[in-house]
């Protein structure tokens, strides 16, 4: 039997995506169901056939289009985001139906009614990368605008994309009414207009002139004020390999390409066009300088090369300003690892990045933000007050009032949101007075909101997954703590977060086990380790092992130092029959909160869980009465 010949042709293919599609069928599936068919029938599919596309396929939550033309797949595209944000005005943040979109040109293989090949794939990749309500489109697709679209285009340079040998050059589409026909290429567009313009231009340009030449006179001895980079921002240089060695270069370039991807799909972080930044290397030029040149705070510098039989990566975070090392990191791995292992180890290193470049900015953030600073400057600015007191009712609500002020100058700052909400959780445990209903529906809404804001980033996940388990909704927790692995699967945190899950549902086995893997991603991390052990010990008490828990009971208590790891470390003591150490403990935990009792505990209400509810019972409340603690 003769097999069919494969047809191929040239074509714009569009994906579209809903943003945060399982948060909405999770809250109302039946009515998201329904708003996104009245989406379709009142605007995607009039603009599809206004402009002669051709559904491929649809999903719950995307669709697969196809057009003859780019032109057409931009303007269709641009006229749906543009008619979503119609829609959404007024619509609360947690309630908008956002979608992603991204629009490629290139060879497709037609398969009876489906269609396939390379041009789809990276028309998914490059939805993957655009923003909430916007649209990415490849550069083949940018050179066959003409500029009669009413949009304007931002480079963001050619990226390295999953499972696309290529690099591809990709453009964000500005979608604002006043948006700039930037032409790239260097053609000149309208040329007739041009000419029209230029007489009139002629005699304006003799008028500013004039202007000038007096403003230049008068301001002749003062110097210009020198433009402040904004919060993590950063250029990664080009990386460097040995001379010679074709094989640890082509390492190099891929970590520098991804490195600056995977950074900039952070919405807090500003990374420099990486073209701009490639036009240092190999050249003698000062930090600072490249600091001012590129207008960020933090430059980025690295080295790839084999050092016996392990491969070795080593990364600099250096401050711009005063060309002072912030972080520096390596990574060894044994043999050739990078065919299997890049996409962890650039994961790694972006994530130690981003906290190097977060902590910098936390550190300097050290005074008031004056008028006029960023929701950004403001969020770090709370973070560094919270840092100074961080377990204290006081210094939570210091922070979560700045926290408060950050969102109101930015709604939808991911940082601000996943702050308030973290301060929130402290909150219900160190205020034995707090409003634990209230406290549990706010890190609901904020969490809700951060992860439809920015559904990429693994820090609102990990907050969702802690506000679904205050909630007892553990399926919905652990979805959340799968997108917080899936996005990151090296966090160690996001280990943590998932182990102390399964303790709340009565599984301490299984939550040793996360805390091991988490121990063992970054031993080296001793700073992060207080929130495992404590996981560790609880575990080691509710599964009757006390002499074990005994050692990770001690650490947490020495290096958190506010009741709770000391209520345990006392339970571990009395059951012991360390008298002399419990009585000890038990001062510490009275001076930090002298109206400590199980009903203390009780009030917290971490569980729902039949196993966990008997293991707290039996073992953590039945030793602290024989300390001595009261029942009310």
């Amino acid at each position: 039997m003769e097999s069919k010949p494969v047809v191929r042709k040239l074509a714009a293919i569009v994906v579209a995506d809903v943003v945060g599609f399982s948060r909405h069928m999770e809250r109302d599936d039946a009515g998201t169901l329904a708003r996104l068919r009245e989406i379709r029938e009142q605007l995607i599919d009039s603009k599809i056939a206004e402009y002669g596309g051709h559904v491929v396929k649809t999903a719950g939550d995307g669709m697969l289009l196809e057009f003859s033309s780019a032109d057409a797949a931009l303007r269709c595209a641009a006229d749906v985001q543009r008619g979503m944000a119609d829609r959404n005005a007024g619509v609360p943040p947690e309630q908008r139906i956002e979608f992603r979109i991204g629009i490629n040109l290139g060879d497709i293989i037609v398969d009876g009614n489906d269609i396939a090949g390379d041009g789809v794939n990276v028309a998914a990749r490059l939805e993957a990368l655009a923003e909430p309500g916007g649209i990415c489109v490849s550069g083949s697709v940018r050179e066959q605008v003409h500029g009669n679209v009413d949009v304007g285009f931002n480079d963001i340079g050619e990226q390295q994309v999953k499972n696309i040998a290529r690099p591809i050059r990709i453009f964000r589409v500005a979608l604002g009414d006043q948006a700039t026909r930037i032409d790239t290429q260097g053609r000149w567009q309208r040329p007739t207009r041009a000419l029209r313009q230029r007489w009139v231009g002629a005699g304006v340009l003799t008028v500013c002139l004039a202007s000038i030449a007096v403003w230049a006179v008068l301001h002749f001895w003062q110097t210009a004020p020198v433009p402040t980079a904004p919060p993590l921002s950063v250029a990664i240089l080009p990386f460097t390999a040995p001379a010679g060695s074709a094989a640890e270069e082509q390492v190099a370039n891929a970590l520098t390409r991804d490195l600056a991807l995977g950074l900039g799909r952070n919405r807090s972080v500003q990374v420099a066009s990486p073209s701009a930044a490639e036009t240092y290397q190999g050249k003698a030029v000062a930090v600072r300088s490249i600091g001012r040149e590129l207008n960020v705070r933090y430059v980025v510098a690295g080295e790839a090369r084999h050092v016996g039989q392990q491969f070795v990566v080593d990364v600099r975070l250096i401050g711009a300003d005063k060309e002072t090392q912030a972080w520096s990191g390596r990574l060894q791995l044994e043999g050739q690892p990078l065919a299997q292992e890049h996409g962890n180890v650039t994961a790694r290193l972006t994530r130690r990045l981003y906290e190097a470049m977060w902590d910098a900015d936390v550190a300097r953030a050290d005074k008031p933000p004056a008028a006029g600073a960023s929701a950004m400057e403001v969020a770090l600015h709370a973070q560094h007050v919270w840092a100074r007191d961080p377990l204290s009712v006081t210094g939570t609500e210091a922070a979560k009032k700045l926290f408060d002020e950050a969102l109101r100058l930015d709604p939808s700052l991911v940082a601000a949101l996943t702050g308030e909400a973290i301060a929130l959780e402290v909150q219900l445990y160190s205020d034995p007075h707090a409003d634990h209903d209230r406290l549990v529906q706010e890190m609901d809404q904020l969490t809700y909101r951060a992860v439809n804001v920015d559904s990429k980033d693994p820090r609102a996940w990990s907050t969702r997954a802690g506000a679904l388990g205050y909630q007892w909704r553990w399926s919905g927790a652990i979805e959340a703590s799968d997108q917080e692995l899936k996005l990151d699967p090296t966090r160690d945190t996001a280990l943590d977060r998932r182990a102390e899950l399964m303790l709340f549902m009565g599984r301490p086995t299984e939550a040793l086990k996360l805390v091991d893997q988490a121990l063992a991603l970054d031993p080296s991390n001793v700073v992060a380790i207080g929130w495992p052990m404590e996981i560790r010990c609880r575990a080691y008490i509710m599964l009757d092992r006390y002499e074990e828990a005994m050692a990770p009971c001690e650490k947490a208590a020495t290096l958190d130092d506010y009741w709770m790891p000391h209520a345990y470390l006392l339970a571990v003591y009395t059951h012991q029959r360390e008298t002399a150490k419990a009585d000890a403990e038990k001062a510490k935990l009275l001076k930090q909160r002298p109206s400590t009792s199980i009903a203390d505990f009780k009030a917290l209400r971490l569980s729902d869980s039949p196993d966990f509810l008997q293991q707290t019972e039996t073992h953590l409340f039945a030793d602290l009465r024989k300390a001595g603690i009261p029942e009310k």
